[in-house]
């Protein structure tokens, strides 16, 4: 048997989704780029639906019983290892978080991290919920992909304009010639 039930991997996706909401949040609260504030809030905005879509979903799979995988010990680590590394699973001060961020860019890096490891997660999840619940949670892995797309776009947005900047500015980067 597995330690974890369906209901329980959909209840830790609803903390994935809290502390992704907070820490969105707390980005777009910080951020004086226009551009990046706007992006978080729409985030955050998006972290909330996916979190009422888990908080139902954990709900109709509390019932659910689920066969044990061929390789279920393997599983076991792999899903055991996905959580502990996720620190959108844990308590979290998005904050705190948030005010360790340096740059637009820093708060982007943290977040691509955190969709990644959320799709990483969803993806395992889905394996074992049942086939009416699976074209929910790849909506959401689709989602997630999204932020991770926009995410990118907006990074390069913010460093190109920065290398622009400094290849505007006579004397910076002469130094060496």
């Amino acid at each position: 048997m597995l330690p974890f039930s369906p209901s329980e991997l959909a209840e830790i996706a609803v903390k994935v989704e809290e502390n992704g909401m907070a820490f969105y949040e707390a980005l777009a609260e910080k951020t004086k780029d226009k551009d990046a504030r706007e992006l978080f809030s729409f985030m955050a905005k998006e972290e909330k639906q996916h979190l009422e879509t888990f908080k139902q979903m954990a709900k109709k799979l509390a019932s659910y019983g689920f066969p044990e995988p061929h390789n279920a010990d393997e599983y076991v680590n792999y899903i055991r290892e996905l959580i502990d590394s996720n620190i959108f699973t844990k308590d979290l001060n998005a904050a705190a978080l948030a005010e360790k961020t340096c740059s637009p860019v820093d708060a982007i890096d943290l977040a691509l991290g955190f969709e990644k490891d959320s799709v990483i997660f969803y993806i395992q999840f889905k394996k074992i919920v049942p086939e009416e619940e699976r074209f929910a949670i790849q909506a959401l892995v689709d989602e997630e992909n999204h932020h991770i797309n926009r995410l990118l776009v907006l990074k390069r947005a913010i460093t190109s304009s920065s290398e622009d900047f400094y290849r505007s500015q006579p004397g910076i980067g002469d130094a060496e010639k």
